[in-house]
Parts: C-alpha cells; sequence; structure tokens
C-alpha cells in the first residue's frame, strides 16, 4: 500500500467513524429518573403551552393546534408538526405530545392532507426526528422519569406506560386515572371508579399504592409543601393539604371551573352563572382580582403570560402577562 493509498484510506476511515458516530448520537434518546414533564396544572387544561431550555413550545390554535416554538417573550415564532396537538411534554432535548390528525395545518398538500396519524409522538425540540411511540387513542400523557404515563380512551379506558424510547409498554392500571400530578417519584391522583379520594401511586417497576386523603378532591397539584385540589365536597372550592403535617385548610372561597399555578400565584375560571371570570391570587388566597370577564378554560402559564381560551370558542387563544400589567388580548401566531 503506497503512502498516499494509507492516507487517503485513514481519512476515508475517519469520515465513516465520524458519519456513524454522528447517527448514533441523533438517535439516542437520553432519559434519566429524575426526568419530568409539564406542570400538574398546564396538564390538567390539556397541556397546551410547555416551557423547556429558554423555549416555549404552544398548541397553536391560529394554524388547526400544531405545535410551534417560540421565545418566552413570544418572539420568533416556529412551526414544528403539521397536525394538531395537546398534552405537550419535554426533557432532555426532547418533546413529546399526543397528536391527531383531525386538526391540520393549511400549509401542508398533497399525501398529507389525507392521511389520518394519531397517537403519542416524540421529535426533538427543533421539530426534527418525529416518531409515532405508540398508535392509540389517548388523553392526558405526562413524562414520569423513563416513562410516559399516558391514559388510553378505548375499551373503557386505562393507564398504560411507555419508555421514552418506545420500549416497555404496559398496563399500570384498569381505569382511567389521570397521572399528571407527578412529584418525587410518585403519581397523586383522583379515584375514577370506585371513589375520589386522592390516592398515591410509585411509578417504578413495582410501584405501591395507597390512600393519601379521602374526600370528593379533583384536579391535583403539588406546589411547594402543599398539594392543591377542587374539593367537590365543599361546591368545588379550592383547597389545600400540607403535605409534612396534614392540615387541611380553604383557600379559595368560590366554585371554580378549572385552575393553574406557578410559584406565585393561582389563576382560575370562577364559575358564576351571572358574572363569570378569570381571576387571580395569591397562593393562600389572598390578594384576588378580576383579570378577564367571560366563561374561560385551558388555562396555561408559561414563565411570563397566562394563556386561555373561552366557552366556545376554541380556535380562539388569548394571553396576558403573568402580573395583569396589560389586558388580554387575542393571541395569533402564523409562521
Amino acid at each position: 500500500m503506497t503512502k498516499r493509498t494509507a492516507v487517503t484510506f485513514a481519512i476515508i476511515t475517519l469520515i465513516i467513524a465520524f458519519v456513524v458516530a454522528a447517527h448514533i448520537r441523533e438517535q439516542h434518546i437520553p432519559m434519566f429518573p429524575s426526568d419530568q414533564g409539564n406542570t400538574a396544572s398546564n396538564l390538567h387544561n390539556s397541556g397546551l403551552v410547555f416551557e423547556m431550555d429558554g423555549k416555549v413550545f404552544f398548541s397553536n390554535p391560529s394554524d388547526n393546534n400544531c405545535l410551534y416554538s417560540m421565545d418566552p417573550n413570544e418572539a420568533n415564532p416556529k412551526r414544528l408538526t403539521s397536525m394538531g396537538v395537546k398534552y405537550i411534554n419535554g426533557a432532555n432535548g426532547f418533546l413529546y405530545f399526543y397528536m391527531d390528525s383531525t386538526k391540520k395545518s393549511a400549509n401542508i398538500k398533497g399525501f398529507g392532507t389525507v392521511t389520518n396519524q394519531y397517537g403519542i409522538y416524540r421529535c426533538k425540540a427543533n421539530g426534527r426526528n418525529q416518531t409515532c411511540l405508540l398508535r392509540d387513542f389517548c388523553g392526558e400523557v405526562q413524562l414520569c422519569g423513563e416513562y410516559l404515563y399516558f391514559q388510553v380512551n378505548t375499551n373503557g379506558g386505562s393507564l398504560e406506560k411507555i419508555r421514552v424510547d418506545q420500549k416497555g409498554r404496559s398496563l399500570v392500571a384498569p381505569e382511567k386515572i389521570s397521572p399528571v400530578c407527578y412529584y418525587n417519584g410518585n403519581i397523586y391522583y383522583t379515584g375514577v371508579t370506585q371513589d375520589h379520594n386522592i390516592h398515591v401511586m410509585q411509578a417504578s417497576e413495582n410501584g405501591g399504592n395507597a390512600t393519601f386523603l379521602e374526600g370528593n378532591y379533583f384536579y391535583p397539584v403539588i406546589q411547594g409543601e402543599y398539594i392543591y385540589y377542587m374539593n367537590g365536597d365543599d361546591n368545588y372550592n379550592l383547597w389545600r393539604t400540607n403535605l409534612i403535617t396534614g392540615e387541611q385548610q380553604e383557600i379559595i372561597d368560590e366554585r371554580l371551573d378549572c385552575y393553574a399555578m406557578n410559584d406565585n400565584s393561582i389563576y382560575y375560571a370562577f364559575s358564576d352563572p351571572s358574572n363569570p371570570c378569570l381571576k387571580k391570587c395569591n397562593l393562600d388566597g389572598s390578594g384576588t382580582t378580576v383579570l378577564f370577564s367571560g366563561i374561560v378554560n385551558n388555562i396555561n402559564l408559561s414563565s411570563q403570560y397566562v394563556y386561555f381560551m373561552v366557552y366556545g370558542s376554541d380556535d380562539v387563544m388569548y394571553h396576558m402577562p403573568l402580573n395583569g400589567s396589560s389586558n388580554a388580548t387575542y393571541f395569533e401566531v402564523i409562521d
């Protein structure tokens, strides 16, 4: 072998090795037991907004609920999917969501307009490498460590899980319980068929299950040292229980339709036939202010904005700064 041939062979070998390494890195799905997806309060409200690594990912009603990304200040929007999504989660540079082709972007043409696609999908944060992890009609989805826990809507409903690398799909529970309130390795959920207590399930291979709070409680969210929930025995007012002491207290003495929260505030739909509205208060229920008049739902939060919809207008999303410094306006984004 001549010197020139040897050098050429070495260069080709290095190029092949580089390409193979790049391909392996491209296909690798990082996963860790500590991973967690979207907030419970966003996912209780269809999981339409999710923030990760300096980007906000959202289901865009201005473009048939397709998945978009943007900066937290709403600059630089970019469409990532051509079909409608909800229950958006993510970790380690990957997104996980439920996608349904009943809603398609008006920008797609040809074969894509007639395909029927649905199920739980995975893609990179830039929208590349979209992969269907499972084909089923699903409800709520939450990333719990290395697994996606998801509701199955068929055959009476159930809770299942699948690892993020598409391995190990299995049945978790034969009832359609909500997996979205995930905290410190445990899923807190409301019973469906036997009771409406809040139960706690270990999200592990042989996880245990126990009753956490007895009552008729709905939409649990853990924030700080408390678990918050709507109390069905008290007109669906908002209550909380201290995770350490077990002390219970009423936080909002008004009937709620839904709510979302962050480290500082609670945003809730006040259910009043004569004066329905979106309100905001502190975590202890103090400092209540009215943000918007109307019957609102799908309240989702990012680090800078509160997003919501108005009953009967699911194709329109509103937004306003978290602090209420300006009035709510239409949130319209077209890439």
